[in-house]
């Protein structure tokens, strides 16, 4: 029976961490959104409008980012499920990732109480983890149809409720807003008290079970991968850059014409737009992939790269660290910034975060192996100290 240890640094691969470390950054400029304006809304309070700074912001996110970057980190969750579990079954590798995810659950339970933060994404991480462990045997052909069935499903399920949406639905009242500015504007404890109630409303109702799904297909999608071998060295470029050129083809050419579709129905989505959501969002991931590790057998950019791998070793502690600044930026008990700047200031806001979580990160990991929440999780993880 192997012993089953925390994977030493030097044993960890580069790529991932970086591409990991990538995903976090992508997750906080569209987090950023709800952590500095009303939590319920992912579009600016006006109406579209071509010369409106916000729009701009918005309709780029919508092509680039909104989605995709959260599909990465669900498509390397999955790879790193198949790292950990592998195919050595004698080790009880299974019964510990369940310990592992327990402990994620928990990191998420305080993420979205303790740090304010309802749009956490550990909860929903912990349910499709276990789900995905379920079927982690199976073949990469059988995992690439167990991921088109969910996401057929969850488009058939975004079309449909799409349908009921109508524009005023989409953007607080006056009245919501000053309910919500009332207790994020307060003190820490009007803040838990209005954010605990959102965390709990979100977690209870069926939209958790879309966003498992909708984890768990990414993960399946990353687990297929990895076992064809794609993150592998033996890759070939042409494959790499076919993988780019379509996924960025489907991708762009979807992801525009769902922009196009809420925008012209003032900033709610339609059927149409429900439809194309996922199937747009896939391609866009695999695109980003593609271009990513075809710019890393290239050497491109090592000092930036070497930085976001940095930020992947440390991604729980981070993702976690961006949730405390942000409610210490934007609360009433912290700077007072909620609902105050433009989408392309909050944009500024995320950036400098992540610049200070880069140096953080750099720091920390020349001194101690591990991000000081990974320590924990290790810790609880293989029930004894790394």
């Amino acid at each position: 029976m192997s012993t089953l240890s925390p994977t030493a640094p030097a044993n960890r691969i580069d790529s991932i961490d970086a591409l990991r470390g990538i995903a976090l950054c992508g997750i906080l400029l569209i987090n950023i959104f709800d952590m500095g304006g009303p939590i319920a809304m992912d579009r600016p309070l006006g109406p579209p409008a071509i010369a409106d700074p916000d729009w701009q912001v918005w309709g780029f996110a919508q092509i680039f980012i909104t989605g995709t970057m959260r599909g990465l980190f669900s498509l390397l969750f999955g790879v790193g499920l198949l790292l950990f579990v592998g195919d050595d079954d004698g080790a009880d590798r299974s019964r510990r990732y369940l310990r592992r995810l327990m402990i994620l659950f928990l990191f998420g339970v305080v993420d979205s109480t303790l740090l304010l933060w309802p749009g956490d994404i550990l909860i929903i991480y912990a349910f499709a983890g276990a789900l995905a462990l379920i079927l982690h045997p199976f073949k990469p052909y059988q995992l690439g149809a167990a991921a088109a069935v969910i996401l057929m499903m969850l488009s058939a399920w975004g079309a449909h409720e799409a349908g009921a949406i109508t524009p005023a639905d989409t953007v607080y009242s006056a009245e919501m807003l000053a309910r919500e500015g009332a207790a994020r504007l307060g003190s820490y404890w009007q803040a838990f008290d209005y954010l605990s109630w959102v965390s709990w409303q979100w977690t209870v109702n069926a939209l958790t079970y879309r966003w498992v799904a909708d984890a768990l297909a990414f993960m399946l999608v990353g687990m297929a991968l990895h076992r064809l071998g794609f993150f592998g060295a033996g890759r070939s470029e042409r494959t790499l850059r076919r993988v780019m050129a379509a996924g960025y083809a489907a991708g762009i050419a979807l992801r525009l014409l769902h922009m196009t579709l809420v925008w012209h129905n003032a900033g709610a989505p339609t059927m149409l737009a429900g439809l194309i959501d996922q199937p747009g969002r896939l391609a866009m991931t695999l695109g980003h992939v593609g271009l990513f590790l075809l710019l890393w057998r290239h050497g491109a950019w090592p000092g930036a790269m070497a930085r976001f791998a940095d930020m992947g070793r440390m991604a729980l502690t981070l993702y976690l660290g961006q949730s405390l600044m942000g409610a210490l930026i934007f609360s009433g008990f912290g700077l007072g910034l909620w609902n105050s700047l433009s989408w392309p200031a909050l944009w500024l806001v995320a950036l400098a975060i992540l610049a200070v979580q880069a140096l953080f990160a750099r720091a920390w990991l020349r001194r101690f192996r591990y991000g000081p929440i990974e320590w924990l999780w290790r810790w609880g993880t293989y029930g004894k100290r790394p």
